[in-house]
Protein backbone atom coordinates (compact mmCIF):
# COMPACT_ATOMS: atom_id res chain seq x y z
CA UNK A 1 0.00 0.00 0.00
CA UNK A 2 3.14 2.04 -0.14
CA UNK A 3 2.26 4.71 -2.80
CA UNK A 4 4.13 8.01 -1.49
CA UNK A 5 1.56 10.04 -0.45
CA UNK A 6 2.76 9.96 3.25
CA UNK A 7 1.80 14.06 3.47
CA UNK A 8 -1.84 12.57 2.24
CA UNK A 9 -1.62 9.94 5.15
CA UNK A 10 -0.20 12.20 8.17
CA UNK A 11 -2.50 15.35 6.92
CA UNK A 12 -5.58 12.84 7.12
CA UNK A 13 -5.05 11.15 9.84
CA UNK A 14 -4.38 14.73 11.90
CA UNK A 15 -7.98 16.09 10.52
CA UNK A 16 -9.61 12.93 11.98
CA UNK A 17 -7.31 13.60 15.17
CA UNK A 18 -8.62 17.08 15.06
CA UNK A 19 -12.14 16.14 14.21
CA UNK A 20 -12.97 13.89 17.46
CA UNK A 21 -10.84 16.71 19.58
CA UNK A 22 -11.94 16.64 23.17
CA UNK A 23 -15.79 14.76 22.49
CA UNK A 24 -14.58 11.65 20.91
CA UNK A 25 -16.82 8.98 21.64
CA UNK A 26 -14.85 5.84 22.65
CA UNK A 27 -16.05 3.89 19.48
CA UNK A 28 -14.62 6.61 17.01
CA UNK A 29 -10.90 6.31 19.36
CA UNK A 30 -11.23 2.58 19.23
CA UNK A 31 -11.64 3.06 15.14
CA UNK A 32 -9.09 5.57 14.46
CA UNK A 33 -6.64 2.86 16.85
CA UNK A 34 -7.42 -0.14 15.02
CA UNK A 35 -7.18 1.33 11.30
CA UNK A 36 -3.95 3.54 11.85
CA UNK A 37 -1.90 3.34 15.44
CA UNK A 38 -2.87 3.60 18.91
CA UNK A 39 -0.14 6.25 19.00
CA UNK A 40 0.01 9.20 16.31
CA UNK A 41 3.66 9.51 14.37
CA UNK A 42 4.62 13.27 14.65
CA UNK A 43 7.66 14.28 13.03
CA UNK A 44 9.83 14.17 16.26
CA UNK A 45 9.13 10.86 17.11
CA UNK A 46 9.44 9.62 13.26
CA UNK A 47 13.11 11.92 13.09
CA UNK A 48 14.37 9.88 15.84
CA UNK A 49 13.00 6.51 15.54
CA UNK A 50 14.73 7.13 11.65
CA UNK A 51 17.99 7.84 13.17
CA UNK A 52 18.31 4.35 15.04
CA UNK A 53 18.01 2.41 11.80
CA UNK A 54 17.47 -0.53 10.52
CA UNK A 55 15.13 -1.03 13.29
CA UNK A 56 13.03 -4.25 13.67
CA UNK A 57 9.43 -3.75 14.96
CA UNK A 58 7.29 -6.41 17.00
CA UNK A 59 3.52 -5.96 17.84
CA UNK A 60 3.38 -3.73 14.39
CA UNK A 61 -0.40 -4.24 14.38
CA UNK A 62 -1.86 -2.47 10.59
CA UNK A 63 1.72 -1.75 10.20
CA UNK A 64 1.24 2.34 9.91
CA UNK A 65 4.35 3.45 11.92
CA UNK A 66 6.52 1.04 9.36
CA UNK A 67 4.61 2.50 6.42
CA UNK A 68 5.72 6.31 7.72
CA UNK A 69 8.93 5.27 8.45
CA UNK A 70 9.48 3.32 5.09
CA UNK A 71 8.71 6.31 3.76
CA UNK A 72 11.52 8.19 5.11
CA UNK A 73 13.90 5.65 3.97
CA UNK A 74 14.04 3.58 6.70
CA UNK A 75 15.07 -0.11 6.48
CA UNK A 76 12.51 -1.80 9.09
CA UNK A 77 11.16 -5.42 8.99
CA UNK A 78 7.69 -5.52 11.38
CA UNK A 79 6.09 -8.02 12.84
CA UNK A 80 3.03 -9.13 14.68
CA UNK A 81 1.75 -11.97 15.89
CA UNK A 82 -1.33 -12.07 13.88
CA UNK A 83 -1.29 -9.67 11.49
CA UNK A 84 -4.46 -7.82 10.92
CA UNK A 85 -5.03 -8.67 7.32
CA UNK A 86 -3.68 -12.46 8.00
CA UNK A 87 -5.44 -15.73 8.39
CA UNK A 88 -4.95 -15.30 12.33
CA UNK A 89 -7.49 -13.51 13.80
CA UNK A 90 -6.09 -10.38 15.63
CA UNK A 91 -8.35 -8.92 18.95
CA UNK A 92 -6.98 -5.20 18.76
CA UNK A 93 -7.58 -4.25 15.11
CA UNK A 94 -10.05 -5.36 13.00
CA UNK A 95 -9.94 -6.97 10.08
CA UNK A 96 -8.13 -4.30 7.60
CA UNK A 97 -5.53 -4.48 5.04
CA UNK A 98 -2.30 -3.29 6.94
CA UNK A 99 -0.19 -0.11 5.66
CA UNK A 100 2.77 -1.58 4.22
CA UNK A 101 4.03 -5.36 4.72
CA UNK A 102 3.84 -7.17 8.32
CA UNK A 103 5.53 -10.43 8.92
CA UNK A 104 3.26 -12.65 10.97
CA UNK A 105 5.66 -13.37 13.93
CA UNK A 106 6.08 -12.99 17.52
CA UNK A 107 8.89 -11.41 19.96
CA UNK A 108 10.75 -15.24 19.58
CA UNK A 109 12.03 -13.38 15.78
CA UNK A 110 14.27 -11.15 17.81
CA UNK A 111 16.87 -13.73 18.00
CA UNK A 112 17.10 -13.32 14.15
CA UNK A 113 17.65 -9.03 14.67
CA UNK A 114 20.60 -8.17 16.63
CA UNK A 115 21.99 -5.89 13.84
CA UNK A 116 18.40 -4.00 14.22
CA UNK A 117 17.16 -1.71 17.16
CA UNK A 118 14.55 -2.83 18.57
CA UNK A 119 10.73 -0.78 18.25
CA UNK A 120 8.10 -1.44 20.39
CA UNK A 121 4.78 0.71 19.83
CA UNK A 122 1.76 0.67 22.26
CA UNK A 123 2.37 -3.30 23.37
CA UNK A 124 -0.48 -4.48 25.09
CA UNK A 125 -0.44 -4.58 28.37
CA UNK A 126 -1.16 -8.23 29.61
CA UNK A 127 0.63 -9.53 26.26
CA UNK A 128 3.81 -11.83 26.07
CA UNK A 129 5.51 -8.76 24.28
CA UNK A 130 6.53 -7.39 27.97
CA UNK A 131 9.15 -10.85 26.98
CA UNK A 132 10.78 -9.34 24.44
CA UNK A 133 14.48 -9.04 26.06
CA UNK A 134 14.82 -12.66 26.94
CA UNK A 135 15.09 -13.11 22.54
CA UNK A 136 16.82 -9.67 21.61
CA UNK A 137 20.29 -9.21 22.12
CA UNK A 138 20.77 -5.51 19.85
CA UNK A 139 21.76 -3.19 21.87
CA UNK A 140 19.01 0.06 21.50
CA UNK A 141 15.45 -0.21 21.92
CA UNK A 142 12.77 2.30 21.03
CA UNK A 143 9.46 2.11 22.59
CA UNK A 144 6.39 3.91 23.04
CA UNK A 145 4.41 3.55 25.58
CA UNK A 146 3.21 4.60 29.42
CA UNK A 147 5.01 2.81 31.65
CA UNK A 148 2.94 -0.13 32.17
CA UNK A 149 -0.26 1.44 32.65
CA UNK A 150 -1.76 0.36 29.52
CA UNK A 151 1.09 -0.87 27.91
CA UNK A 152 3.27 -3.52 29.08
CA UNK A 153 7.05 -2.91 30.66
CA UNK A 154 9.66 -4.71 28.94
CA UNK A 155 11.00 -7.50 31.40
CA UNK A 156 14.55 -6.85 32.24
CA UNK A 157 15.04 -3.34 30.98
CA UNK A 158 15.69 -1.21 33.70
CA UNK A 159 18.70 -3.56 34.74
CA UNK A 160 20.22 -4.03 31.30
CA UNK A 161 19.97 -1.23 29.12
CA UNK A 162 20.16 3.14 30.28
CA UNK A 163 17.51 5.49 28.76
CA UNK A 164 19.17 7.90 26.60
CA UNK A 165 16.30 10.07 25.76
CA UNK A 166 12.72 10.61 26.20
CA UNK A 167 9.92 12.74 23.57
CA UNK A 168 6.33 13.51 24.93
CA UNK A 169 3.29 11.47 22.11
CA UNK A 170 -0.44 11.86 21.12
CA UNK A 171 -1.72 8.35 22.46
CA UNK A 172 -5.08 8.30 21.48
CA UNK A 173 -6.34 6.25 24.47
CA UNK A 174 -4.49 7.21 27.24
CA UNK A 175 -4.52 6.52 31.00
CA UNK A 176 -5.66 9.54 32.05
CA UNK A 177 -2.92 11.48 34.29
CA UNK A 178 -0.10 9.54 32.64
CA UNK A 179 2.24 10.81 30.25
CA UNK A 180 2.32 8.59 26.80
CA UNK A 181 6.05 8.50 25.60
CA UNK A 182 8.73 7.44 23.13
CA UNK A 183 11.63 6.31 25.33
CA UNK A 184 15.13 5.73 23.58
CA UNK A 185 17.30 3.02 25.36
CA UNK A 186 20.74 1.81 25.01
CA UNK A 187 22.58 -1.54 26.25
CA UNK A 188 24.28 -0.63 29.61
CA UNK A 189 28.37 -1.74 29.71
CA UNK A 190 28.42 -4.97 31.44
Amino acid sequence: MEDGSTDQHQDRFGQLLAEIGGDATDDALTNLAQRYSYVFPDDRSLTALAALGPLVEIGAGTGYWAFRLRALGVDIVAFDQAPPDGAQPNRYHATTLTWTEVFAGDHTVLTQYVDRALFLCWAPLFSSLGECLAFYSGNIIAVIGDGGHRTTRLSGLNERFTRTAMYPVRALEPMPGVAATLSVWHRAPH
